[in-house]
């Protein structure tokens, strides 16, 4: 779509949060006067719209690289008389022209190479169809600096080039051929010698980012603006792009310390913006959150707003380190405009929450919702794709929230605390209908709302609260652990703004009581719920929350809240559950919660539309609230996809607990549906050399075995050794359709990082699938072409530490699988009886035969399936004795 198209059709949707309206009562009020740190991807200096504020300032004050991706390794060179020199034994002419320039004797060289930087089209920094260029770089000390040359047109002669100092000092960029990327450069200095870091957006992530945090003018259309155009933008990279988008080694720590460094020798205030985060495998036990925490306590006036994350609907899918206590954590509203566009004489679309919003559970979080789809800026390499949709896009919308306000208050005088801005967005903010405070946090805040709280002078708390587990809200996956089970105790501290001597206390649900009014222990209070058992006897989520305020400001809104998510699962063992033609609203999520008990179960579930017209999404969560790691994305049924979905868990992937199936009907368009899920009636497993049914029920159960050879699979224990990353290598089979990679490794370690990169590359260091991990266990598929037979992959393990400084050890369990097109047959077929409490060995026939390589085993799937019954499903590595 053209930008001034999209800016007639509102698709930079400020009007949810009423940025239009303040813009026009407080045209002065648009971020001016205030630093807004990006800390993502990079930021392309040369796209329209990121060039100047409204007051025509310089968008940009400076472009830092901490992810490493384009650092550049130099070593001395020596050019000769004649003005050649030589790099990567290639002969360069017009060194008389850098002599000219030089104050050092010793010159350094290396080279920009593309291929390391990814696929195409991001990796093809100079359009010329192809990532292998390779680019002579020469770097000389001048009387201004450290500078280089780079050979940006191949020619061999560096006579035509422009020299290129640190970006910081005068905003120098260069662009290669068709120039599809914008290139900046950073200068440090070590003992002497120059480091150099190229840096540039190869992602476009966080170039889209600024434009919706503070872009002024767009695609130069005039008043194609941001949410806040006056803001000036710090770009801190804290992701190697080519590796899926993946922060790096302190990455985040070291770009936050610089940006509170750089605003504060400017006397300027700070606002933060991170769209990065990962899934949390135990809420408020994330090391980054911990440092982000005592960052913001040491920093009280910056706004540190970071994205939530993008798995859900599934409840208590908070990343981290949008989970951090002090910054604010920010979910998606679905605008309606990106649902039905704007047409003549039709009111336009409700916006909605956003189904992939993640949501909260063990962690009291989101605390708001922005608009998470947008038009906005991208590189001239990412034409195209202009609409970008996510908690990404959520978090600049209210980092530039934020910057509004704190611009507002700046030209009025006083600079306002990070827990007021916070606290004026969450009291201006308007809920969404039939959500929970679990979904939507206090919903979309209202900017001019949030001016006039904090010009009425108003306090602004934030309090940490905590759960004896360590969580931040009290939330049971499988309901009470008894009768006696009827108290929740919460430890509240105040950790920045006004610190209340006397608290109010309210419960908005019947079943949840507490004091009317407490008074404030120092330094914290220790709060008890009270739970009336009686109230969770149907199916459900049963969600309460307790709302603390200061009873001499009753309209400064909540200090702090309690939140209590009780869930009360199907029991599968007991009765599968059926549920015929649930009608489920427009927009919203219908959640069951499956008790699946016994370990080697197989889970099956089916979601049905009766309605060949209707759409919807499926999508299942393991009982630690991860997404299911054999469909981690959106399920779509109905339409051209079909109008049932079948999800299964075989066995070796089932974890014994609590699973959440959930069916998410449109935003304008109601569904209904037929729900289905029951568990197989026997269990299956490895034992010695073969395998094991069991039945846990309490009737014998009869069943025909089949198995069939689908591939081959070998594991690794690999070792981290505090390198920047670990690789192992295998060799593809000629016989291979599809491959997948699994990574698995131990929760409490998962807590140490920021992100953990798997890529493989071919022979040639081509990436041939790159897969980040978003939890402890993850899996990575991807088909393997036929020139791919023969060749060895390259798996490569790429952590990122929280902490700045070397990579702590680390350990992680990869197995890789081979896949045939077509399944061989291995047994034809054999009855098995299991005895109720039993178990019964299964003998598996040889399987036939089939060239694996080295280190790897026939990987078989085994079915045991009864008569009418589900399949009992395990697929296995079988050594025969």
């Amino acid at each position: 779509m053209p930008p001034p198209l999209a800016l007639l059709a509102g698709l930079m949707p400020l009007g949810a949060t009423g940025v239009d309206q303040f813009r026009t009562a407080h045209p002065t009020y648009d971020g001016r006067g205030v630093i807004i740190g990006i800390l993502d991807s990079g930021v392309d200096p040369g796209v329209a719209g990121l060039i100047t504020t409204t007051t025509g300032a310089p968008k940009l004050l400076d472009l830092r690289d901490f992810s490493g991706e384009g650092r550049i390794v130099l070593t001395p060179v020596t050019p000769t008389g004649d003005g050649v020199v030589t790099v990567a034994g290639k002969q360069l002419v017009g060194a008389g022209r850098i002599a000219r320039l030089a104050t050092g004797a010793r010159w350094y060289a290396g080279v920009f190479r593309e291929l390391p930087l990814g696929k195409l089209p991001a990796a093809d920094v100079n359009g010329d169809g192809d990532n292998t260029d390779e680019f002579p770089v020469v770097v000389v000390k001048a009387m201004d600096g450290w500078v280089a040359f780079l050979d940006t047109n191949l020619n061999g002669s560096l006579e035509d080039e422009t020299p290129l100092h640190d970006y910081r000092q005068g905003r120098e960029t260069i662009a290669l051929g068709r120039r599809p990327l914008t290139i900046a450069a950073n200068f440090t200095d070590s003992a002497g010698a120059p480091i150099l870091d190229l840096v540039f957006d190869t992602s476009g992530h966080g170039t889209h980012v600024a434009g919706i945090a503070a872009g002024h003018n767009l695609y130069n259309v005039q008043g194609f603006d941001g949410v806040a155009p006056g803001a000036q933008l710090l770009a801190l990279k804290i992701a190697n792009n080519a590796r899926g988008g993946i922060s790096v080694n302190g990455s985040m720590v070291r770009a936050m310390e610089y940006a509170a460094r750089f605003a504060a020798q400017r006397n300027l205030p700070l606002v933060l913006n991170m769209s990065f985060g990962v899934g949390n495998e135990q809420e408020g036990r994330a090391l980054i959150d911990s440092l982000i925490n005592g960052f913001l306590a040491a920093h009280p006036d910056v706004v540190f707003a970071i994205s939530a994350g993008n798995d859900g609907p599934g409840l208590s899918t908070m990343g981290f380190p949008g989970s951090a206590d002090l910054a604010l954590s920010v979910g998606a509203l679905y605008p309606g405009v990106f649902s039905r566009p704007p047409q003549p004489g039709v009111p336009p679309a409700p916006d909605a929450l956003a189904w992939f919003s993640s949501r909260g559970g063990d962690s009291d979080k989101p605390d708001l919702l922005a608009p998470g789809v947008a038009f906005s800026s991208v590189p001239r390499w990412n034409t195209g794709d202009e609409i970008k949709g996510g908690t990404s896009m959520a978090a600049p919308h209210a980092t530039g929230l934020a910057a509004c306000l704190v611009s507002a208050m700046t030209q009025e005088g006083r600079r306002p605390g990070a827990a007021e801005v916070m606290q004026a967005l969450r009291v201006s903010a308007t809920p969404i209908a039939g959500t929970t405070v679990l979904d939507a946090g206090a919903g979309v805040p209202k900017l001019e709302a949030a001016y006039r709280w904090l010009a009425a002078g108003h306090q602004g708390a934030v309090y940490v609260v905590r759960t004896p587990n360590g969580s931040s809200a009290a939330f049971r996956r499988d309901g009470l652990a008894g009768p006696g089970d009827t108290v929740q105790s919460f430890h509240v501290a105040p950790a920045m703004g006004f610190r209340a001597a006397q608290l109010d206390l309210r419960s908005d649900a019947a079943w949840l009581s507490v004091p009317a009014q407490i008074r404030a222990g120092a330094p914290a209070t220790d709060i008890a719920v009270a739970y009336r058992g009686a109230s969770f006897a149907a199916p459900g989520v049963y969600v309460g929350t307790v709302t603390a305020r200061n009873p001499s400001d009753t309209l400064s809104g909540p200090l702090f809240e309690l939140v209590n998510a009780i869930v009360v699962p199907y029991d599968l063992p007991t009765r599968p559950l059926s549920d015929p033609r649930h009608a489920v609203a427009a927009g919203r999520v219908q959640r069951y919660f499956l008790r699946v008990p016994a370990v080697g179960s197989t889970l099956h579930a089916t979601v049905s539309l009766a309605d060949s017209t209707q759409h919807a999404f499926a999508k299942l969560y393991e009982p630690d609230g991860r997404p299911f790691r054999d469909a981690p994305d959106d399920i779509s049924v109905g339409g051209a996809d079909g109008g049932t979905t079948d999800v299964v868990v075989r066995a070796e992937d089932l974890v014994a607990g609590v699973y959440e199936l959930d069916v998410v009907a449109p935003p304008l368009a109601a569904v209904t549906a037929d729900v289905r899920a029951a568990i197989a009636a026997v269990t299956l497993a490895r034992t010695g050399h073969g395998l094991e049914a069991g039945d846990a029920g309490s009737e014998t159960v009869a069943g025909r075995v089949t198995s069939q050879l689908i591939g081959a699979e070998a594991a690794f224990a690999v070792e981290g050794r505090g390198l920047p990353a670990e690789s192992l290598t295998v060799r593809v089979p000629a016989w291979a359709a599809r491959a997948e990679v699994d990574v698995e490794m131990p929760r409490e370690q998962w807590n140490r990082f920021t992100d953990f990169g798997v890529t493989v590359f071919d022979s040639s260091g081509q990436q041939v699938n790159e897969g980040p991990m978003n939890y402890a266990v993850a899996r990575q598929r991807f088909a393997v072409p036929e020139e791919l037979a023969g060749q060895a992959l390259t798996v490569e393990l790429f952590p990122a530490s929280a902490q700045v400084g070397p990579v702590p050890a680390w350990r992680a369990t990869v197995r890789v699988r081979f896949l045939l097109k077509t399944p061989r047959p291995a047994q034809a077929g054999k009855d098995v009886t299991v005895v109720a409490g039993g178990r019964s060995t299964l003998e598996i026939a040889a399987t036939p035969p089939l060239q694996a390589p080295a280190g790897f085993q026939p990987l078989v799937e085994v079915r045991v399936t009864p008569p009418g019954g589900d399949a009992a499903i395990l697929r296995a590595t079988l050594e025969h004795p």
